[in-house]
């Protein structure tokens, strides 16, 4: 079989144990990882966690220092970038300055001779059609990024791989193209590896997502499960905000264990297993309950409102208790607080995020380096 007929099908995608570093930088550290078929998977993870040098190892544009890729069950180490079967977007764009946008997009159909007209719609798609006789430089950041965005989608490739392709985008136009892209990924029948560092955006969109922190996997699943069941506090604290709690276990009842917590009191959360004395209890925001009337015993506290932020379709309401701070995220419509005034707590036991207090303490656990 020739290099070129081995990604003909929709492929899948798989590293093993795969390292790289940097002189004394580790930026991967040990990887394993397997895209499906017909995936739109996203790598999230904060600024220098290996996610691009991931992203090129696979792209063929770097070398790893061992370990595995693999396409469709191909070792694919020793097969150059461009039989790879992929087409892999930049962050930097990477046009060709003295070519207009039209041409841009369709050069690689345009090599291999084949019909221009899927430039023409993903030109319409991404909103830049009639600007397809500009050069780069005439365009806006956002606009250039649209550009290579439009460009990797009509080279024909079945392996897309984008790096931060949203990150230059306004809040719309960054939220309207989002499902556009999967949208057309999975009418071409792509399999697409989508790096990024916002959370929102890869919860949004992914079939599956991986998070990764200084060079190692901390999480693979989809996006309610990653959200509703971290594993561990860093991949807790950033997929979004979080209410924090030490507590110590002290006993259960019936299906709850019962923690102290300083300052707080008594807390009750669903049971876990194999917790340890010492743990960290943690709150989304959206589940914290608040309201001006008492109406529950357990995990029901009294405070007083600091702050209250209109974010639009819901409110940011911090309200301070014995001492600390509770996040609060309303609907619009919900209970009406006001800064000043009294406003109670509740902190739903089946809602609660519990897991060992971590050796390195809690500050460096949440720590993106």
């Amino acid at each position: 079989m020739r290099d070129e007929d081995i990604f003909s099908l929709m492929p899948s995608i798989e590293v093993k144990d795969l390292w790289k570093s940097y002189g004394s930088i580790i930026a991967l550290r040990g990887v394993n990882l397997r895209i499906e078929d017909g995936e739109y998977f996203c790598l999230l993870g904060p600024t220098g966690a290996g996610k691009t040098t991931l992203l090129k190892i696979i792209a063929g544009l770097l070398k790893q220092d061992r370990g595995e890729v693999l396409i469709d069950g191909v070792e694919v180490s020793s097969i150059p970038p461009e039989l790879r079967g992929a087409s892999y977007m930049p962050q930097g764009y990477a046009l060709f300055p003295h070519m207009t946008i039209w041409e841009n997009v369709s050069y690689g159909l345009s090599v291999r001779e084949e019909s221009l007209s899927q430039a023409e719609e993903i030109l319409k798609l991404v909103g830049l059609w009639e600007r397809r006789d500009s050069y780069p430089h005439e365009l806006s950041g956002g606009q250039q990024q649209r550009i290579a965005l439009a460009r990797a989608l009509a080279s024909g490739s079945q392996i897309l791989l984008l790096d931060e392709p949203l990150s230059a985008l306004d809040a719309l136009l960054n939220l309207q193209l989002r499902f556009e892209l999967k949208k057309l990924a999975k009418e071409l029948g792509l399999t697409v590896i989508h790096v990024t560092h916002n959370a929102e955006e890869a919860l949004s969109i992914a079939d599956k997502v991986a998070i990764l922190r200084k060079g190692r996997i901390q999480q693979i699943g989809c996006p309610s499960e990653v959200y509703r069941s971290p594993v561990n506090l860093f991949t807790a604290n950033f997929l979004g905000e979080i209410n924090l709690f030490e507590g110590r276990l002290t006993g259960f009842l019936e299906r709850m264990c019962i923690f102290k917590v300083k300052t707080l009191g008594e807390l009750y959360t669903r049971r876990v297993q194999n917790i340890g004395l010492n743990a960290v209890i943690a709150y989304r925001p959206e589940d914290v309950e608040v309201a001006i009337d008492g109406w529950k015993e357990e995990n029901f506290f009294k405070g007083v409102v600091e702050t209250v932020e209109n974010m639009g379709f819901y409110r940011r309401a911090l309200i301070k208790v014995k001492g600390l701070e509770i996040l609060a995220y309303l609907w619009i419509d919900a209970v009406d607080v006001q800064e000043g005034d009294n406003a109670y707590v509740y902190l739903p036991p089946d809602k609660a995020l519990v897991f060992p207090y971590p050796k390195e303490g809690l500050e460096k656990s949440l720590l993106s380096e």
